[in-house]
């Protein structure tokens, strides 16, 4: 017997691929690919769906007489355990290549499915932000048909000229989207333009094209999102498998759903240091601005132009106009202020870092990567963070995290998340410890896991179900296996 979430999440997936029968081409007048991709679903209770996988791996065996819009189901049940999944559940992946079929590597989308006690995305209830995540992801596996060049995702660390125009240009992004008509957008659109040739200027043409492919990727799938949401508004059809999802109201108060939307890109433009979450909304509106004032863009973008290349070619920005934007930026932006905002976070951002490397001392680390669980969403979202590449510095530690069987209560000392799965700590005073740690545990094996365990560290306390302990001379990892 399939529990009843997982259903849940399955007739989700239907609803998906039914709104897409309808509105693919909305999006992407060529998209119609969007049913050639598999979905795997990872539930904490350890089971594995795979939904339309044409040569699934030998793990999976078709669960009989359950179909997904016409595919086939498969379940993985190897590695089950008693954790009992409920609703809501929150849904977050991204394509990965998963099997092979006549000698190809598969893309599928990896979707980790997180029972949760509050939804943390305003105005969306679970089942239509699951919906909308998977339209999300089937767009991310259909741009490879899209791009003409691809190109890797570089990390760019935001110094005062990067944050100064970022944030004029995405003020100036939902400016444009407020006004009434073109006429009265046209002025915030070459302020966005002026501001973009300003932020990048001093990037190098890896740089450019990096950060530009990753604006698209991320703001073109949110676009879909987006577009899908405004062709619901006119109405469409319900798939009959969704009648199993209760809580699901079928985008009621779609205004609000869309309203979210502009309220990230707002809320983002002062964001100093997180560059990678502004791509979403910036990338998005962008895409908005253009069908709405410039239909036919795509064809552009499909022959190598980025989106504000686009934007800049279509309204023909002269020396004037980058005249009046300058003017425009301390009247309209209030440049000044921004210049002493982005500034100073920059500036303690800087001195957080230089603290940060000249720390000296016993090394710990936890690493959660075999339970892929990404950290910095953990962390409450008041304590104070430092964005710098794939390093978040928290000077005042990360607080208490809590999530399925795993806890763990750190000290308010400068601690660091690394690379999205590891958390680092260095203890200034262990010369002054006796031991490094304490461990209670409930049972130990021969391949060195030890399990339902307690660990003290003059830094923090770690409650976890299983795990492994990698020690060396003057560092000690603490290695996270389960999460039930």
């Amino acid at each position: 017997m399939m529990p009843y979430p997982v259903i849940v999440e399955l007739s989700r997936l239907d609803e998906a691929y039914q709104i897409l029968d309808q509105f693919s081409k909305n999006v992407w007048d060529s998209w119609d690919d969007y049913m050639n991709f598999p979905f795997l679903f990872s539930f904490q209770n350890g089971l594995r769906v795979l939904v339309g996988h044409p040569n699934p791996p030998p793990v999976f065996v078709p669960f009989p007489d359950l179909f997904v819009h016409g595919l086939k189901v498969y379940i993985d049940t190897t590695n089950l355990n008693d954790f009992i999944i409920k609703l809501p559940i929150l849904c977050g992946g991204g394509p990965i290549s998963f099997g092979s079929f006549n000698n190809r590597h598969v893309t599928a989308v990896e979707i980790t499915c997180r029972t949760q006690t509050s939804l943390q995305v305003p105005n969306f209830s679970t089942a239509e932000y699951n919906i909308l995540a998977f339209i999300h992801e089937l767009m991310h596996c259909y741009q490879a048909n899209i791009l003409k060049d691809q190109y890797p995702n570089l990390e760019i660390n935001p110094d005062f000229n990067f944050a100064l125009f970022g944030d004029i240009e995405g003020k100036a992004l939902a400016k444009s989207y407020e006004q009434p008509n073109y006429e009265a957008s046209i002025p915030f659109l070459k302020d966005f333009c002026i501001a973009r040739i300003l932020k990048i200027k001093y990037l190098t043409q890896d740089e450019k094209n990096s950060y530009e492919c990753v604006e698209f990727s991320e703001g073109e799938a949110v676009y879909s999102e987006f577009t899908i949401l405004q062709n619901i508004k006119k109405g469409f059809i319900s798939c009959s498998s969704i009648k199993n999802d209760t809580t699901y109201k079928r985008f009621q108060n779609i205004e609000d759903y869309m309203a979210f939307y502009l309220n990230m890109l707002k809320s983002s433009t002062g964001n100093t240091l997180n560059l990678y979450d502004k791509n979403y909304w910036y990338g998005c509106f962008q895409a908005i601005l253009l069908q709405t004032y410039f239909p036919g863009w795509q064809r552009e973008l499909e022959n190598g132009k980025w989106l504000d290349q686009i934007l800049q070619e279509r309204i023909s920005i002269t020396g004037l106009d980058s005249l009046k934007s300058l003017h425009r930026f301390r009247e309209i932006y209030h440049l000044d202020s921004l210049k002493t905002e982005h500034e100073t976070r920059i500036t303690v951002r800087n001195e957080t870092y230089k603290k940060l490397q000249s720390q000296k001392g016993r090394i710990y680390i936890i690493d959660f990567k075999p339970i892929r669980q990404l950290l910095s969403s953990s962390v409450n979202i008041s304590k104070k963070n430092f964005e710098l590449g794939l390093i978040n510095m928290y000077p005042d530690g990360l607080g208490d995290l809590k999530f399925d069987k795993v806890s763990i209560s750190f000290k308010p000392v400068l601690t660091e998340i690394n690379q999205l799965y590891y958390v680092k700590l260095i203890d200034a005073k262990s010369k002054e410890s006796k031991k490094p740690y304490k461990i209670n545990y409930e049972s130990k094996d021969d391949k060195g896991f030890y399990y339902n365990v307690i660990v003290t560290t003059p830094l923090f306390e770690l409650k976890a179900p299983k795990i492994t302990i990698i020690k060396s001379t003057n560092r000690i990892k603490f290695v996270i296996h389960s999460r039930v």
